[in-house]
């Protein structure tokens, strides 16, 4: 048995999931509108920055204000729907971990 060709298969497994191809298909309704897609991108970096260049006391402050300025745009249903769908994969991920280091761990 070849590890890297059970990581490729487990990988073809992901993608056949309904939680990423929902993901893939909300982030390419996402990216059809260049405004939204524009401002998800300015808020990533925004968050990424308050994350690289603050203290763990004062990150959460500074995401928190991010977050209130963001507030119309997270209720677009578009984005609305993107974050749903990221969360619910990254929720299935994490699951997916878990069952990993479990079965590691036996």
């Amino acid at each position: 048995m070849n590890i890297n060709q059970k990581a490729k298969e487990f990988a073809s497994y992901v993608k056949s999931t309904d939680e990423f191809k929902y993901m893939n298909k909300c982030k390419a309704d996402l990216e059809k509108n260049r405004s939204l897609k524009k401002q998800l991108d300015t808020y990533v970096s925004k968050k990424n920055n308050i994350c690289s260049r603050h203290s763990i006391d004062e990150a959460p402050i500074k995401l928190s204000q991010l977050n209130k300025s963001y507030v119309e745009f997270f209720n677009n249903t578009v984005v609305a729907e993107y974050m749903n769908a990221t969360k619910d994969f990254n929720s299935m991920m994490e699951g997916l971990y878990k069952t990993i280091e479990h079965e590691l761990l036996k």
